[in-house]
């Protein structure tokens, strides 16, 4: 039963369209005719289905709609059935007489006033409060029921370089709105400093760092503002590598900070006098008044980690599946132990840690809910507790003034935050557009604690992608479809068709036609699940794919013809079943798979016996298994002491592991002619010529391809069966020289208490 019926004119689709893909997206259930309700003949027996069977029925309101009879049908039955009404106006409309009976000064919404974002956190909020289950909203204030205010962007005016700091200034960035008390949404504030809008520019030879000289080609947050607003350290791209600068405000110059090669994801400690950072798979911190670098511990893969006011350092590690505690003189490490069957080892539930005031709470960016989409927990680290905050966001930062900033996608966000309740107060504002943000939301911005100065790198959300053939000559074809949020790609064994991970607005998996160029959603996540990984059968007759559904982790098979699906490896409650391949022969299965007691592990399920046996089972990270076209080997990454990636191989009748990269390598893929292993180090594909004789070994290292392809989570590409040509997931949106930052100052005075 979908809980929101909307009624529309089908000459609106395409809005419309994108604004339930968005409420889809943040976890409402939506009833729309996609067919276009006016194309019909008949007045359809299930929309009237729909319409008993919903909460709220949302009337588009547009000069199409309120001429179409069967709009103005489905509205008068929702009426007649007691349902709520929420007219959204898609442009200025008059609505017609013989509905003004239904809709006399009923509350209402203007999209054609509001920012997109702006609109779907409205619309959460007014279901919310209507009865319909809208996940991480709180229902403590009411919508407005009078106009609300425009949510237009307005454009900064910009000045040409950094003005010099006055003693005792304020910083922040200006906003117009924010929310206030239970019976209005919203209130104007009256101004109070000048706001500054400012460029600061960074040396050709130290732009801001990208993800090609980051760990594994995955970009993170590489920027930190003093809580005073007087300077910030930054990751500099220095050739192939990295390096930390400190930047002052009133300065025009910046300055290394030596030892700090290879370092990234900098953090600062509140009194602004030391930056932690990430290098070398070590937690280290150095004196910004001087000083060799010293290492804290390890911190293998780590994503970066926050410094907290009672002493302790957070820190993450396995790409933000685990976090672990450590005093920030050193001495021994903590692990936080999160009370909940999904946090696990590898599976991002601590990204961009931020302590706030006491340290006894983090705010994190997490995939811990059923969408698996990126969304603001709170994480108490002594109970071990977490509770989302924010769905769809990612990247916070607290404000002393008692406001939370955060991204979405390109977009940074404010919303109150109370320290003594710990809850959000008020309504989301948009604060500033057009930042750069990449794939997991780690976004190239910084917020000074207690002035609100904002540092940001001005770009657009990068997780947007391509598909592109490229070659072992360098050369590039795309595919000219639409650009998406990709996540892992499958060729088909005849290479005429690929399945891929697509985000639009939930974890879809879809079958794209190589010759037409036709896409098709062949496995749709409802609006509290999640279908990913899909992997071909041998054959070419259907696939497998990962499914979550509540708080069960399976894998599923599908078959093409027919188009039906049956459960693979069941999951438990205690177990989580990401992906696997089929041996060619179609007899037994290996995949992967989490548990409590064993953490990441290979397994082989055989389907004639319908049993499971281990393959690899260590206290490592094994993930992404590959079987050889002779059904022999099987190809995964694994974690080495230390804690960097690399590609293994490991007899499928079991035995011990044979290590085949020897600079982090991932991902890997065999040729479907077995003669090559294939695997990617950060930006580049590698291959390794593979010799059976008389026993398995590789030969030298060699490019296949480097260039700007996006890492995302899986395998980030696959090979053509000729193995001539592979399928990559091209960066729509590049970084570039990022040598110029935007920095805007006085903004926390105009907020209201």
């Amino acid at each position: 039963m979908a809980e929101v019926f909307i009624s529309y004119s089908s000459q609106d689709f395409e809005e419309v369209h994108g604004i339930v893909e968005r409420l889809r997206g943040v976890g409402v259930s939506v009833w729309m005719d996609e067919g276009g309700i006016e194309a019909a003949t008949l007045w359809s027996e299930a929309i009237v289905e729909a319409i008993n069977d919903c909460k709220v029925l949302i009337m588009m309101v547009s000069g199409h709609s309120t001429d179409s009879p069967n709009v103005v049908k489905e509205v008068m039955l929702a009426s007649e059935s007691g349902k709520v009404i929420l007219p959204v106006y898609l442009e200025e409309a008059e609505i017609p007489s013989r509905l003004k009976y239904q809709l006399p000064g009923i509350q209402h919404l203007e999209a054609f006033a509001l920012s997109e974002s702006g609109l779907i956190e409205e619309l959460r909020r007014g279901l919310a409060i209507n009865g319909v289950t809208v996940p991480g909203t709180e229902t403590t204030n009411t919508l407005n029921p009078t106009k609300p205010p425009s949510h237009r962007r307005k454009k900064n005016s910009n000045s040409t370089r950094l003005l010099p700091l006055v003693a005792g200034c304020v910083f922040g960035m200006l906003i117009g709105w924010f929310a206030v008390g239970s019976g209005s949404l919203f209130t104007e504030t009256k101004p109070s400093l000048m706001t500054i809008n400012a460029s600061v520019s960074l040396p050709k030879t130290a732009p801001l760092a990208d993800a090609s000289v980051i760990q594994y080609g995955a970009s993170r947050p590489n920027m930190a503002m003093a809580s005073d607003g007087s300077f910030f350290v930054y990751a500099a791209k220095t050739g192939q590598s990295t390096m930390l600068y400190k930047r002052n405000l009133d300065e025009d110059s910046v300055q290394a900070i030596n030892g700090t090669e290879g370092g990234f994801a900098p953090f600062l400690s509140p009194d602004n006098r030391w930056v932690a950072y990430i290098a070398d798979n070590k937690l280290k911190k150095v004196s910004l008044s001087g000083g060799a670098p010293q290492i804290l511990t390890d911190a293998p893969n780590s994503v970066g980690g926050t410094w907290a006011d009672n002493g302790l350092i957070y820190c993450t590690i396995r790409e933000g599946g685990l976090l672990f505690s450590i005093n920030e003189n050193g001495g021994e490490t903590k692990l936080v132990e999160v009370h909940d069957r999904l946090q696990v080892e590898g599976y991002p539930g601590v990204l961009w840690p931020h302590a706030l005031p006491g340290g006894r709470q983090l705010l994190v960016t997490s995939q811990q809910n059923p969408q698996k989409r990126y969304a603001i927990h709170l994480l108490d680290v002594e109970k071990g507790e977490s509770r989302q905050l924010v769905f769809d966001g990612g990247c916070p930062q607290f404000l002393s003034s008692g406001h939370i900033v955060y991204c979405r996608k390109a977009d940074l966000f404010s919303v109150g935050f109370n320290m003594e309740t710990l809850k959000l107060e008020g309504a989301e504002q948009l604060v500033q557009q057009s930042v750069r943000s990449e794939g997991r939301y780690a976004s190239q911005f910084s917020v000074a604690k207690d002035t609100g100065t904002l540092v940001y790198l001005p770009g657009v959300f990068a997780g947007y992608g391509e598909l592109a053939w490229v070659d072992r000559d360098g050369n590039e074809l795309s595919l000219g479809l639409k650009e998406r949020v990709y996540g892992t790609l499958s060729i088909s064994p005849s290479g005429d068709r690929v399945l891929a991970q697509v985000w639009e607005s939930t974890a879809n998996v879809w079958l794209i036609d190589l010759e037409s160029n036709l896409e098709s959603i062949v496995e749709q996540s409802e609006s509290n699940g999640y279908k990913g990984f899909p992997r071909w059968h041998p054959q070419g007759d259907g696939f497998t794919f990962s499914s979550s559904s509540g708080e069960l982790h399976e894998i599923f098979s599908h078959k093409l013809v027919g188009s039906t699906s049956s459960k693979l490896i069941e999951g438990t409650r205690d177990t989580i079943n990401i992906e696997g391949v089929w041996t060619r022969d179609g007899s037994r299965y290996v995949y992967n798979h989490f548990t409590s007691k064993t953490k990441w592990d290979l397994s082989i399920f055989n389907k004639e016996a319908g049993s499971h046996e281990p393959l690899m089972t260590t206290d490592k990270t094994e993930w992404g298994p590959r079987i050889s076209p002779d059904d022999k080997w099987v190809a995964f990454t694994m974690d080495k002491t230390g804690g960097a990636y690399e590609v293994f191989v490991v007899p499928i009748e079991g035995g011990a592991a044979q290590q085949v990269s020897l600079n982090s390598g991932v991902e890997p893929v065999w040729t479907a002619d077995g003669k090559e292993l294939i695997y990617r180090e950060g930006k580049k594909l590698v291959g390794r010529e593979v010799k059976n004789s008389p026993s398995l070994t590789f030969g030298e290292p060699y490019a296949i391809y480097e260039g700007d392809f996006l890492a995302i989570p899986g395998h980030s590409y696959d090979i053509s069966p000729d193995g001539k040509r592979v399928l990559v997931v091209k960066e729509v949106y590049k970084q570039g020289e990022s040598r110029e930052l935007k920095i805007i100052t006085n903004w926390a005075s105009k907020f209201v208490k």
